[in-house]
């Protein structure tokens, strides 16, 4: 599980280059279809490999630490994101390498 760097919370999760741009240059673009999962065959740590992303969107259960209002400490101890039922609030990501 990643998320855009502006909504990551644990560390472990940071998305890396590849899941960074494209969480924001389609998952985050305004004509992507709402849950179009984005695939691509690309390199990771120099290895041909399968990559998927899987939107994962806010529902009405996150909003009690991930809505608003922006800031505001949740009971996690962690500040508020501000976020809206709908929006985008991290990505499954899945790499399946070749043998």
């Amino acid at each position: 599980m990643t998320a855009p760097m502006s909504l990551v919370r644990n560390r472990r999760a940071r998305p890396d280059s590849w899941e960074r741009s494209n969480i924001r240059e389609k998952l985050m673009a305004e004509d992507w279809p709402v849950g179009r999962i984005y695939t691509e065959a690309a390199t990771n740590s120099g290895r041909t490999a399968f990559r998927v992303l899987v939107p994962e969107y806010y529902g009405k259960g996150c909003l009690s630490c991930h809505g608003g209002p922006k800031g505001e400490i949740d009971v996690t101890g962690y500040p508020k994101e501000g976020g809206e039922e709908g929006w985008l609030g991290g990505a499954i990501s899945i790499t399946l390498f070749r043998r």
